[in-house]
């Protein structure tokens, strides 16, 4: 999983695209961008785990404490 999904400032981004159900589709090249907190939603579809979101959520504040 790791190599369709990265951390940055607060951001997990995931490599994958929405298809027409709704559902994200892993490793299609394309780019999606998730706060900590739509991550929780999209967790299923994503894989995203909660270390993840922890991860992000410590980014984020460390990020905006500047």
């Amino acid at each position: 999983m790791s190599e369709n999904l990265r951390i940055e400032r607060g951001w997990i981004f995931v490599n994958g695209t929405r298809q027409d159900d709704g559902t994200i589709e892993l490793g299609t090249g394309g780019e999606m961008r998730f706060s900590p907190f739509e991550a929780m939603a999209q967790r299923q579809d994503t894989q995203i785990t909660w270390g993840h979101i922890l991860t992000a959520s410590v980014q984020r504040l460390a990020f905006w404490r500047r």
